[in-house]
C-alpha cells in the first residue's frame, strides 16, 4: 500500500500517440501525488478515463496552433525540463516566472515508420514526423539528475515499479537509464526519417546514359518546375552533355527579346544572331561558324516554322530546342529519329548557382543583371551610330555566356569570331580573328571582352583589323594608357558596370 501523506503535488507531463495502458499509467501516478499536464488527444483521453487533466496550453497561456503542430514548444515547458534543481540561480530565476516543476515526462513519438510502410502520401507522411515529442523527451534527459522521461509503453511498468521502491520518486540509476533509452530511440527515429528522404531522393534521381564520358555514371534529380524529359517530344535519350550544353544555352538565349538563335558547343556559344524573323537569325548564326555547328545545340526564342524545319533538317545537329512548334514543324524534324527535340521557354530564371569540388560545394548568386544602356558607360567620346551600340549591347550579352577568357566579335547583330576558354587574353582575341576571316571578310566590327585587357597589345591587334568598337571592364592598372590609345586612334570605348567572368 503505498503511502501518499505528506506527499507534495508533483507534475507529470504526459503527450502520447499510443494510448494503450493510460488508464494503468494514471492510476498508479495518482497515488504518488501526480497532477497531469498533457496536450490535445492525450488530455481529452485522461478525462475519459476518469482523471483530471490540465491542457498544456493553461499553463503556457498559449493556444495551440497550426492544426495541432505547435502545441508543447514553449519556454515555460522547457525552463521547468532544463532547470537544474540544485543550482539556486536556476530556482530563483524560475520563482520570478512563476515556472511549474515538472519531474516526469512520458511522452511517445507519431509512428514513422509505420505510416512510411502503409502510405504513398507524401503529405501524410511528413505529417507523421514528430516534433515536438523528440523535443520534450531531449530536454528532459538532458537534465536525468531531476527528471524521469519514459519514451516507451513497455517501460511504464518498471518505472511503477522504481517509484514503489522510492516513494513516488526514481532513483537517478533508473533516470539514466532511461535517459539513455531516450536518445537512442529518438537518434533511431532522426535515421527512420532521414532514410526516407534519401530514398525519396533517390525515387527523384534520373540515370542517364552515362557521365561526359563512357566510363563515368551519372544520374539528374529532377527539379520539380522544369523536368527536362517533360520537355522532350523526340529523339535519343538525353545525356549528361546534351543537359549541360541545353542549360548554357538558355541562359544566353533568355539575354535577348527580338528573334534570337543561339548555337552551343561543349557549353560555349559557337554562333549567336539576332534577326527580324527568326530564320534569319538561324542562318546568321549558323553561318557565324558553320564548322563548329556542327554536332551543335540550336536554341531559338520563337516558334520554329516549317520554313525553318526544313532548313534545320539540311544539317546535322544533337538537340532542337524552341518555345513551340505546330504539328507540321515537328513532323518535319521528326524525320531524324535520333535528333532531340525539346520544347521550353527560354526565360527561366534562377537566383542561386552551385558547384561541387573537393573540398565542397561552392554557391553563389547568379548574374541577374540586365544588360542594357545601364551596364555600359562610354569612355570616349567619339560620335557612336545606334547600329553599333546595339551591336556593343549584343557583343556583351554573348561574352558573358562565354568560358573566360572571352573574346567576341560582332557585326550586325551576328557573331563573327569568338574565341574562350584559353588562358591568356591574347591567344582568345587571335582565335576569334582566325575565325572570322575564316567565315568572312568584315571591316568595321565591334569586340567585347569579359575582362580588362591588362596591356594595349589586344587593343593594337583590334585596331590592325579594323575594329571601331571596344566594351570591356575597367580595373587595368593600364586603363589610362588604352583609353588614350583608343582617343589617338579614334576607337569607340565602352567600360562595363561588371566584370564578366565565367570558369
Amino acid at each position: 500500500m503505498v503511502n501518499t501523506k505528506n506527499l507534495k503535488t508533483r507534475y507529470a507531463l504526459i503527450s502520447v500517440y499510443d494510448k494503450k495502458r493510460l488508464s494503468y499509467l494514471c492510476k498508479n501516478l495518482t497515488k504518488f501525488g501526480y497532477s497531469f499536464i498533457s496536450t490535445g488527444g492525450t488530455s481529452k483521453k485522461i478525462k475519459e478515463l476518469g482523471y483530471s487533466s490540465t491542457d498544456i496550453n493553461k499553463i503556457t497561456k498559449f493556444k495551440e496552433i497550426l492544426s495541432g503542430r505547435v502545441k508543447s514548444l514553449h519556454p515555460k515547458i522547457y525552463a521547468s525540463l532544463l532547470f537544474k534543481r540544485d543550482n539556486q540561480k536556476d530556482i530563483n530565476e524560475i520563482n520570478n516566472l512563476k515556472v511549474i516543476d515538472i519531474d516526469l515526462i512520458i511522452v511517445n513519438l507519431y509512428p514513422f515508420q509505420n505510416i512510411i510502410k502503409k502510405s504513398k502520401d507524401e503529405n501524410k507522411i511528413i505529417e507523421m514526423i514528430d516534433i515536438g515529442g523528440p523535443s520534450l523527451l531531449r530536454a528532459a534527459s538532458k537534465n536525468f539528475k531531476f527528471i524521469t522521461t519514459i519514451s516507451e509503453i513497455n517501460d511504464y511498468s518498471k518505472l511503477i515499479i522504481n517509484m514503489n521502491k522510492n516513494f513516488g520518486k526514481t532513483d537517478l540509476n533508473f533516470r539514466k537509464k532511461m535517459a539513455l533509452k531516450t536518445f537512442k530511440k529518438t537518434s533511431a527515429y532522426d535515421n527512420i526519417i532521414s532514410n526516407w528522404f534519401n530514398i525519396e531522393s533517390a525515387k527523384n534521381q534520373n540515370y542517364l546514359r552515362y557521365g561526359e564520358n563512357p566510363n563515368q555514371k551519372s544520374y539528374i534529380t529532377n527539379n520539380k518546375s522544369i523536368n527536362i524529359f517533360n520537355k522532350q517530344l523526340n529523339g535519343k535519350p538525353i545525356s549528361y552533355n546534351n543537359i549541360i550544353d541545353v542549360d548554357s544555352g538558355l541562359s544566353c538565349l533568355s539575354e535577348f527579346d527580338t528573334p534570337t538563335c543561339v548555337i552551343i558547343k561543349h557549353t560555349n556559344p559557337c554562333g549567336v544572331a539576332s534577326a527580324n524573323t527568326i530564320e534569319q537569325a538561324f542562318n546568321k548564326a549558323y553561318k557565324s561558324d558553320s564548322k563548329s555547328a556542327f554536332g551543335g545545340i540550336v536554341l531559338l526564342n520563337k516558334k520554329i516554322t516549317e520554313k525553318l524545319a526544313k532548313k534545320i533538317n539540311r544539317y546535322f545537329f544533337e538537340v532542337i530546342v524552341s518555345p513551340n512548334y505546330n504539328k507540321k514543324t515537328l513532323e518535319i524534324l521528326k524525320q531524324k529519329k535520333n535528333l532531340i527535340i525539346l520544347k521550353i521557354d527560354n526565360q527561366i530564371k534562377i537566383k542561386r548557382q552551385f558547384r561541387s569540388t573537393i573540398f565542397g560545394t561552392l554557391y553563389q548568386d547568379k548574374d541577374l543583371d540586365k544588360i542594357n544602356k545601364n551596364f555600359i558607360k562610354p569612355i570616349t567620346t567619339m560620335p557612336i551610330s545606334k547600329k553599333i551600340y546595339e551591336d556593343l549591347l549584343f557583343c556583351i550579352k554573348v561574352v558573358k555566356h562565354l568560358k573566360s577568357n572571352a573574346i567576341v566579335l560582332v557585326k550586325d547583330q551576328q557573331t563573327i569570331g569568338i574565341g574562350a576558354g584559353q588562358t591568356n587574353r591574347v591567344d582568345s582575341l587571335n582565335i576569334a580573328l582566325k575565325n572570322s576571316k575564316e567565315n568572312f571578310e568584315i571591316k568595321n566590327f565591334v569586340c567585347g571582352s569579359d575582362g580588362f585587357f591588362p596591356f594595349t597589345d589586344s587593343v593594337k591587334i583590334l585596331n590592325k583589323n579594323s575594329c571601331i568598337a571596344i566594351v570591356k571592364p575597367s580595373g587595368s592598372i593600364n586603363d589610362k594608357k588604352i583609353i588614350n590609345y583608343c582617343i589617338k586612334n579614334k576607337i569607340i570605348l565602352y567600360f562595363t558596370k561588371n566584370r564578366l567572368f565565367k570558369h
